[in-house]
C-alpha cells in the first residue's frame, strides 16, 4: 500500500513538474505584411512638345508718322470785295499747288495758289484783278493737333498791284476715320501784313497801317492702301483786309476745291 501511495505520489509530482517545464505552445513568428513585388515605375509619358506659339496677332497697320506729300488742287469759287460801300462780286476758278513734309513732332508745308476772277467785258460777272499767293509754314506738334507759323506774299494783280508780305499763325488738326483710309482736315489763321507803300509825299508821314485776315480750311482726304495717291476734297475761304495810308480793301476769296496727288507715309 505504502509503495502504491509513493508511487502514485510520485507519479502526480512529475505530472506537475512536467506541466510547469511543458514550454507554452510557440507563438508563429509575427508575419511581416506582405511587400507588393516592386513593379517598374510608370513610364513617365514622354513629354508632349509644347505647341509653338502662336505667331503674334499681326498689328493693325499703323500708318508712319513721317509723310511726304505733293499734290495740286482746283476748284470753283468766287471773290467779294467793297469799294466805296458798294460790294462787287465775281466768280471763277483758284488752282495751286501744295508741299508737305513732317514727321512726328515738326514738319514744313508749302503752298502757292492762283485765282482769276469774272470775265472781261461782262456786266454780270465783271473782270476783278487776279489774286496771287505763296506762303511757307513751320508745323510743330502732332497732326492731330498742330501750331503753325509761316510767312508769305500775296498779292492783287491790278493794275496796279498790290503786293502785301503777309506772317501768319494758327492750328490744324488731321484725324484719322479708323481704317478706311479717309482722314479730316480742318485749320484755321490769323494774317497780319504791314503796308509798304511809300508815302505820297517825301516829306509826309503817317502811321504803318496793318492789313489783317482770317483763314479757313476744311477737307476730306483718301489715300489709296497700296498705292501712294491720294484724293481730297475741301472748302477754303479768306478774309482779308487790304489797308494803306489812304486806303482799306476788304475782299474774300472762297470756293470748293479738289485735288490728287503722291503721298508716302502719312498718318
Amino acid at each position: 500500500m505504502r509503495r502504491l501511495f509513493l508511487c502514485t505520489a510520485f507519479l502526480a509530482t512529475a505530472t506537475q513538474v512536467a506541466a510547469q517545464v511543458k514550454p507554452a505552445p510557440a507563438t508563429p513568428p509575427a508575419t511581416p505584411p506582405a511587400t507588393p513585388p516592386a513593379t517598374a515605375p510608370a513610364a513617365t509619358p514622354a513629354a508632349t512638345p509644347a505647341p509653338a506659339a502662336p505667331a503674334q496677332a499681326a498689328k493693325a497697320v499703323e500708318p508712319s508718322k513721317s509723310e511726304f506729300r505733293v499734290g495740286g488742287f482746283i476748284g470753283s469759287g468766287e471773290r467779294s470785295y467793297d469799294r466805296a460801300n458798294n460790294v462787287n462780286t465775281a466768280t471763277g476758278q483758284i488752282r495751286g499747288v501744295e508741299i508737305l513734309l513732317r514727321g512726328s513732332g515738326a514738319g514744313l508745308y508749302f503752298r502757292s495758289l492762283s485765282g482769276t476772277f469774272g470775265k472781261k467785258g461782262s456786266t454780270t460777272n465783271a473782270l476783278q484783278p487776279t489774286i496771287i499767293s505763296a506762303d511757307a509754314r513751320i508745323l510743330l506738334f502732332a497732326p492731330t493737333f498742330t501750331v503753325f507759323g509761316g510767312v508769305g506774299k500775296r498779292c492783287v494783280c491790278g493794275p496796279p498791284d498790290k503786293i502785301y508780305d503777309v506772317g501768319m499763325a494758327g492750328v490744324s488738326s488731321t484725324v484719322n476715320i479708323g481704317g478706311s483710309g479717309l482722314r479730316t482736315y480742318i485749320s484755321g489763321a490769323f494774317l497780319v501784313a504791314p503796308d509798304n507803300s511809300k508815302p505820297a509825299t517825301s516829306g509826309s508821314s503817317s502811321k504803318v497801317k496793318l492789313s489783317n485776315g482770317l483763314e479757313g480750311e476744311a477737307a476730306v482726304f483718301y489715300r489709296h492702301p497700296s498705292i501712294p495717291l491720294f484724293l481730297t476734297v475741301g472748302y477754303r475761304t479768306e478774309i482779308f483786309t487790304g489797308k494803306t495810308a489812304t486806303t482799306t480793301l476788304p475782299e474774300e476769296v472762297r470756293g470748293l476745291r479738289v485735288g490728287a496727288g503722291i503721298q508716302f507715309g502719312g498718318h
